[in-house]
C-alpha cells in the first residue's frame, strides 16, 4: 500500500475514532492529528479541512457498494449492503448524518439514492426519465431514504 494511503487511512481511523465519543464539529485538525500520531502538516499534504476528510471517508467506503452494484437489476443489493454496512459503523455514520454544512453525508447520500432511482426509472422499457415527470418521486424516494437511515 502507498505511504499516502496509509496516511490517509491513518488519519481516517483517527477521525472515525474521535467520532465514536465526539461530535464532528467539535473535532479539530489538532486533535485528529494528535490523535493518530502525525503532523498538522502530514493532514494538509493530503486533505484540505476535516471535510475533505469526512468526504474521502464517504467514497472511500462507500465506493465498493456503488461501483459493485451499479447495474440496475442489482441496485437493491446495493442498497441492502450499503445499509449493514453503515449499521455496522452506526456510530460514526449517525454522528456524519447529524452534521451539516459543506460537502454533507445527507448530501452525497442524497445525490447517490437519487441518480440510482433514476437509473432504474430509465432501466424501464421505453422510459425516459422526465424532471416534470419524474422528479417529485426521485425526489422523495432520495430524502425518505436519507431519513430512514438517519432514524436507525
Amino acid at each position: 500500500m502507498p505511504d499516502a494511503n496509509i496516511t490517509k487511512l491513518a488519519l481516517a481511523n483517527s477521525l472515525k475514532g474521535l467520532m465514536v465519543k465526539t461530535a464532528f464539529n467539535k473535532i479539530s485538525v489538532s486533535d485528529i492529528v494528535d490523535n493518530c500520531g502525525l503532523t498538522r502538516q502530514a493532514f494538509y499534504y493530503h486533505f484540505r479541512d476535516k471535510y475533505d476528510l469526512m468526504n474521502w471517508i464517504y467514497y472511500t467506503e462507500t465506493a465498493c457498494f456503488m461501483n459493485s452494484y451499479n447495474k440496475v437489476e442489482h441496485w437493491l443489493d446495493g442498497l441492502t449492503d450499503l445499509c449493514n454496512y453503515m449499521r455496522r459503523n452506526k456510530t460514526f455514520y449517525i454522528n456524519a448524518l447529524n452534521t451539516s454544512g459543506q460537502n454533507s453525508f445527507q448530501e452525497y447520500l442524497h445525490d447517490y439514492i437519487r441518480d440510482i432511482s433514476i437509473s432504474v426509472i430509465e432501466s424501464i422499457e421505453n422510459t425516459e426519465f422526465e424532471e416534470e415527470k419524474w422528479g417529485f418521486i426521485v425526489e422523495f424516494i432520495s430524502t425518505a431514504f436519507v431519513g430512514l437511515i438517519g432514524a436507525c
